[in-house]
């Protein structure tokens, strides 16, 4: 479940390391796994430095498509809301699309892929509260 109206990070479990926007945070911004902080609200994924959400890039709702940041949107919005589950986020339009890691020669991004239920290390992610100092 993600954590209702508190800013967390999204961590790769095999790795350590957390969704970040590459220091760019407007329309189109690739997601690569660094450093940022994420909230949710009705299914979005919110970059707390942009405001923008977490989106598959040209709506594509299939196995292989980047997902960026870009502008929430108020209809359509099957490729901009997400659910978590056993340690999968998954698209809610389809929640055997899940986000995974590709890693290539430019870097490490977030991709979709099919649900795997073994050899899934890549696509498993879990959610680290922020604690803001007081």
């Amino acid at each position: 479940m993600f954590l209702k109206d508190k800013a967390f990070y999204i961590a790769s479990k095999k790795t350590g390391l957390v969704l970040s926007t590459n220091g760019y945070t407007e329309e189109g911004t690739k997601i690569t796994v660094q450093n940022k902080l994420w909230q949710f609200e009705n299914g979005f994924l919110i970059n707390k430095s942009s405001s923008l959400v977490l989106d598959i890039i040209g709506g594509d709702l299939r196995v292989g498509q980047k997902v960026n940041l870009w502008g929430r949107k108020k209809t359509m919005t099957h490729n901009q809301r997400w659910g978590i589950r056993d340690g999968y986020i998954y698209a809610l339009a389809d929640p055997r699309l899940v986000l995974d890691l590709e890693v290539t020669y430019e870097g490490t991004h977030i991709v979709t892929n099919s649900r795997r239920v073994e050899n899934n290390d890549l696509q498993q992610w879990t959610l680290i509260p922020f604690a803001e100092e007081e």
